[in-house]
């Protein structure tokens, strides 16, 4: 039954806070709202009142003083009470985000410069709509950390997706956490219990991509000496992870296509099919509709992909999720590495605002690592950064106009030059990744398949230059018979 929109002197809120001044704010600004909020600090006071008391909803902290918003929205669904329930919190994450959910919390939010508002919006909200519980509770993982409302939507997202048991398609940019999101999903899904089944399939050629999704019987192709079961039924009962399926050549998106609408696969050498019961999640950094539309995508394949999308933002324009992200990774490494808790300076937290992270969180993951390593006790200060972000975020600077690349008199052949330099950004690459092809290919922003292909053309990778190619060793080549000025 709806609840009767609000009446003066105002609907009863217990508003469960251990943070005064915070508390006082949210009790003076609900009033002219028409709720009226009855104050405690923790758990125990909460659940005393409830006991005596009605209540038309509890808005809870989600860390409290003697327990948390999750232990008191337990207890008030044991109790039998309908009293609505909203938890806030300034830390949010995707498992407490969905567990909150999932155990009967109405909504989720985060405190912002705007808690107020999206509180006021969320109570007017339970008087005109019924409210349900979501079922079934859930365990805590994950990196999905955010306090933003971009974030937040996508924590909430990937509740209601893994409940909805379809094909997701997952887009972003590298290093924005497309794996951690596909993760996440498995496990807040009722497929839990079954298999979580990776592969790039970027990093894989045709041949052996096809065999190693699908399986093989024995004498399928030279080396087959016995059957050997695909990815697909390793999957069975769970889901399958297709990270880069934009880089999937397009005689397999047939095969694939199959799958998806047959639910049935066959393995190479095989005349018989097989069934399969398999939750496809697939990944791409790139614009799949756009690469369907011009032919290098199957388009059917793309709609049955997309039935649900979660696109994630790059860390540029979730800024106010990178001070949260730091201290979380700050905490896990030095967990990790047996260290006491660390932060960042003032100074070293402006240079990363500063910094565009163009491998996103993952750039920032990995650069949090390097500085719990290498500190050695106290604030983590910008002296531990790598030198192309302080060369990035040493402030504005004057900067000498740019000078034309200066070119031999007798000219130049271009078309050997760019080669070479091209070959020798390949091989900077790999030794960059310490001789790991796939990720210097991400590494380059290339697949690959693109990336082995120029390694091939140009010679392999042991013939490449060292040293970064000069327009005067490449000397002119004579022009082709027949060619004048022009």
């Amino acid at each position: 039954m709806p609840i009767q929109a609000p009446e003066s002197p105002g609907k009863r809120i217990l508003l469960v806070e251990d943070e005064e001044s915070f508390r006082e704010v949210l009790q003076l600004g609900l009033e002219p709202e028409g709720f009226r909020a009855v104050t405690v600090s923790g758990v125990h006071e909460a659940k005393a009142l409830l006991q005596g008391s009605t209540f038309d909803a509890v808005v809870s902290d989600l860390r409290l003083k003697d327990g948390s918003g999750i232990d008191l929205l337990v207890w008030i669904k044991g109790q039998g009470l309908e009293t609505p329930v909203i938890i806030m919190t300034a830390f949010a994450t995707t498992e407490t985000t969905v567990q909150a959910l999932n155990l009967g919390a109405v909504d989720f939010l985060t405190k912002t410069k705007n808690d107020l508002q999206e509180l006021t919006k969320v109570l007017k909200g339970l008087y005109a709509v019924p409210q349900s519980s979501p079922p079934g509770p859930v365990s805590d993982i994950g990196d999905l950390v955010g306090v933003g409302d971009k974030m937040r939507r996508i924590q909430a997202l990937v509740g209601k997706v893994a409940i909805a048991d379809t094909t997701v398609l997952i887009t972003g940019e590298s290093g924005t956490g497309k794996e951690i999101v596909a993760r996440l999903i498995h496990r807040y899904s009722e497929r839990a219990k079954g298999p979580f089944v990776p592969i790039n399939c970027g990093a894989l050629p045709e041949s052996l991509l096809e065999s190693e999704l699908f399986g093989y019987e024995r004498g399928a192709f030279t080396g087959a000496s016995a059957a050997k079961r695909g990815l697909f039924e390793e999957a069975q009962g769970g889901i399958i992870f297709l990270d880069e399926i934009g880089e999937m050549p397009l005689p397999l998106q047939v095969k694939l296509l199959r799958a998806l609408q047959e639910r049935k696969i066959r393995r190479v050498g095989a005349n018989e099919e097989r069934a399969i019961d398999v939750r496809i999640i697939g990944a791409t950094n790139q614009n799949l509709r756009a690469r369907a539309e011009q032919g290098a995508f199957r388009q059917d394949l793309f709609f049955r992909l997309n039935i649900l999308h979660i696109e994630l933002p790059p860390l540029r324009e979730r800024p106010e999720d990178l001070p949260v992200l730091a201290d979380h990774f700050l905490a896990r490494f030095g967990q990790k590495l047996n260290k006491p808790t660390m932060s960042l300076t003032d100074e070293a937290m402006a240079a990363l605002r500063r910094y565009t992270f163009r491998g996103n969180v993952r750039e920032l993951e990995n650069l949090m690592e390097r500085c719990v390593a290498l500190n050695s006790g106290g604030p983590i200060g910008v002296e531990l950064f790598p030198d192309n972000i302080l060369a990035e975020t040493n402030g504005p600077q004057s900067v000498a106009p740019p000078q034309p690349c200066p070119l031999p008199e007798e000219g130049f052949d271009l078309e050997a030059y760019l080669n070479a330099y091209k070959g020798h950004l390949l091989r900077q690459g790999a030794e960059k990744c310490g001789g790991n092809r796939t990720k210097a290919a991400r590494y380059l922003g290339m697949s690959f398949r693109a990336y082995r292909y120029w390694l091939q053309e140009l010679g392999g990778l042991e013939t490449l230059p060292p040293a970064c190619p000069r327009p005067e060793d490449f000397p002119p080549k004579a022009p082709p018979e027949g060619e004048g000025d022009a």
